[in-house]
């Protein structure tokens, strides 16, 4: 990963195909190779505090994964999909258009999983966030037997 030009990487396919060993062993790994220091967040994880806030120069102890990933520079995602909708005083929304809102304005790559078909991608986000994700992440689709 000498150089992502700005992408970062969607992974797509079935269970066990290794998608979640790629984006939160090897990509944090390369980027440390970088002297980039990140956290690979599980999607269900999302509204959760951010467990190392407290330990992060300038972070609020009870900052949340989300905030987290809006503020990081390269956001990584597993198990895009399996995110509950957030609840901010009534008014429900998928938090994962504000961290890819916040990657596009900035310009950060995302690296993501998901079990999820690009269809199924259309349906729960919607075209515009499709779209984003096409233009800020390089898709790569995972087919064949699982790994397992």
């Amino acid at each position: 990963m000498h150089d992502t030009r700005g992408v970062g990487l969607l992974l797509i396919g079935d269970c066990g195909r290794g998608k979640s060993i790629i984006t939160t062993g090897l990509v944090p790994v390369l980027l440390g190779m970088k002297e980039v220091s990140v956290y690979a967040v599980h999607a269900d994880e999302l509204n959760k505090p951010y467990p190392f806030a407290a330990s992060t120069m300038g972070m609020d102890p009870k900052t949340s994964c989300i905030d987290y990933l809006t503020r990081c520079p390269y956001p990584i995602i597993d198990e895009l999909g399996v995110e509950p909708m957030i609840n901010d005083y009534g008014e429900r929304y998928e938090g994962f258009n504000r961290i890819i809102n916040a990657a596009e304005r900035y310009g950060r790559p995302l690296f993501l999983s998901t079990n999820l078909t690009k269809g199924d991608l259309l349906n729960r986000y919607g075209e515009r966030t499709f779209d984003r994700l096409r233009r800020l992440c390089r898709v790569v689709e995972f087919r064949g037997d699982s790994l397992h």
